[in-house]
């Protein structure tokens, strides 16, 4: 653990921007939640109303669970668990990674070590920064809940599960990190995992399989109950999973070579041809999509077979009342339900086409980009063979998606298929704005393309609890898209249109900036 201190100063200096953003935003959420609550909600018996509405929405439980008290409390730790998990597990997973993975692909982990450096000293230095982080923002939230009213015993408690969420996927990804020598794919893998984790929490609650909440951290965050009886003691199980993994990980790094990874590269001789740029950047994002749409297709599958039976289990009046009231006449539970879900999960898929987007700056960054260039390769081709996997990678991934869950729900693959690919145009403009990044700021394209789809995450957040509207909401490009399963668009078209328009100027600006600045191959 030699230098672990020094890393974690070097760690603080390097974020010393995206970390206290994410905090600060992060901490702020469940006050602002709980203040909206008591003003959208005047008495308790508009707050049970609300509560008895929700839990008859299975979209809404598959989302974030069932509420297990009506109260101001009960309603702000509803809202917050589920969503604070995925944000602040998306958050560690990529800090725990570029400060580990990131760091011996490009080759600055070798240089450190031939100082007085331990070995364990940067998984330990990335593990206590983002952990500390983690319950840093917990703690802060606190004061302001107790300052709305909210009891303090049960406000520290909601803070814990906030952080816990974090915990447990950066102690994933420390662990991602040791399989694989690349760095996308240990991000790759850790998000999947998460995905699945979270499917799991979804089936367990609207499937009836309520014994599957308690193997997933998605489970656990919200089975503490704040506000609701305070279980403090599934803590416990976020510490044990958080424990056993991080030594999983730090006996795993003894078993490998700096920047290799436990699972090995497959040895040469090469076979075949590499047809110029387009052909290298094939090799380079082949295994990570494959992983990826491996990934999607199981969750597909299993959300098409959690949702098989929905129409018939909640035959009822009220249930059939609320589903055209979100979808129009005539609308089907379980379309509301897959709905929802593909709304989050486009986000997932978002956060995969991120990282093809962004492979050109690692390769720059690395130096590997330098190399490539001073042969006959214009910087246009090189850019675009990888922001070509960036285009057609959620598109497969988002087609794998929906094939899966249309043939594991009713067999319709074409219909759930196509509203699945309604969304790419929004994925699209996300990834037109890193590249956007990446030729104007391409040191601070990474950091600020996630902390974009973050700030994302948190409108529709904010929207889906009335706090956000107007220009605010307008600026998420999924809010956009025509929920085609519901017949919600007249002309669904011409939104899809308008975001693949503004995704199109976007990258060809990035492009532009691109071919007039000069490489920056440290980051």
């Amino acid at each position: 653990m030699t230098g672990t201190w020094i890393l974690i100063r070097l760690i603080l200096r390097r974020d010393r921007v995206l970390l206290p953003v994410w905090i600060a935003i992060s901490a702020l959420l469940p006050a602002s939640i709980a203040s909206s609550t008591t003003a959208l909600y005047a008495d308790q018996a508009a707050r049970e109303a609300f509560a008895a509405a929700t839990m008859s929405n299975p979209a809404q439980l598959a989302t974030r669970g069932p509420i297990y008290d009506a109260s101001v409390g009960g309603l702000t730790a509803w809202t917050l668990s589920s969503s604070a998990a995925l944000i602040g597990g998306l958050i560690s997973i990529l800090l725990v990674t570029r400060h580990t993975r990131v760091e011996e692909e490009a080759g600055r982990r070798e240089l450190l070590s031939s100082g007085v450096i331990g070995r364990h000293a940067p998984l330990a230095a990335a593990l206590a920064v983002v952990l500390a982080g983690n319950l840093l923002l917990g703690l802060l939230s606190v004061p302001a809940l107790v300052g709305n009213g909210l009891p303090a015993g049960s406000s520290v408690l909601f803070g814990l599960s906030i952080a816990a969420g974090g915990w447990a996927f950066a102690a994933v990804a420390a662990v991602t990190a040791q399989l694989t020598a690349s760095s996308g794919t240990a991000r790759g893998l850790a998000i999947a995992i998460g995905g699945l984790l979270f499917a799991l929490r979804s089936l367990a609650d609207t499937g009836g399989i309520g014994w599957l909440a308690w193997l997933t951290p998605f489970g656990w965050v919200r089975l503490t109950k704040p506000y609701a009886g305070d279980q403090w003691w599934v803590l416990g199980l976020v510490a044990l999973f958080v424990a056993v993994l991080a030594a999983a990980a730090f006996a795993l790094s003894t078993r490998r070579d700096v920047a290799g990874g436990l699972v090995p590269a497959r040895q040469g001789p090469a076979t075949g041809g590499l047809p110029g740029a387009f052909g290298l950047a094939g090799r380079l994002h082949r295994g990570t999509l494959a992983g990826f749409a491996i990934g999607f297709g199981l969750l597909g599958a299993l959300l098409g077979v959690s949702a098989r039976g929905l129409d018939a289990q909640l035959d009822t009046p009220q249930f059939q009342e609320l589903a055209e009231t979100i979808g129009g006449a005539g609308a089907r539970i379980s379309d509301v339900f897959f709905t929802f879900m593909m709304y989050v999960l486009s986000q997932l898929v978002t956060g995969a086409a991120l990282m093809s987007a962004l492979r050109a700056r690692g390769e720059e960054a690395a130096g590997r980009a330098e190399l490539l260039l001073s042969a006959p390769v214009g910087r246009l081709r090189w850019a675009l063979s990888h922001l070509a996997f960036a285009i057609v990678g959620p598109a497969l991934l988002l087609a794998v998606l929906g094939a899966a869950a249309g043939l594991t729900y009713d067999g319709d693959v074409g219909r759930v298929t196509g509203a699945t690919l309604a969304y790419l145009p929004a994925v699209w403009t996300v990834v037109g704005i890193a590249t956007l990044l990446f030729g104007m700021v391409p040191r601070l394209a990474a950091a600020v393309s996630w902390t974009v789809l973050g700030l994302f995450l948190v409108v529709d957040l904010l929207a889906e609890f009335k706090m956000a509207s107007g220009i605010l909401l307008e600026l998420s490009p999924y809010v956009h898209v025509p929920a085609l399963l519901l017949g919600s668009a007249s002309s669904p078209v011409a939104p899809l249109l308008g975001l693949t328009a503004v995704a199109v100027a976007l990258a060809t600006a990035g492009l532009a900036f691109l071919r007039r600045r000069d490489l920056a191959p440290s980051s």
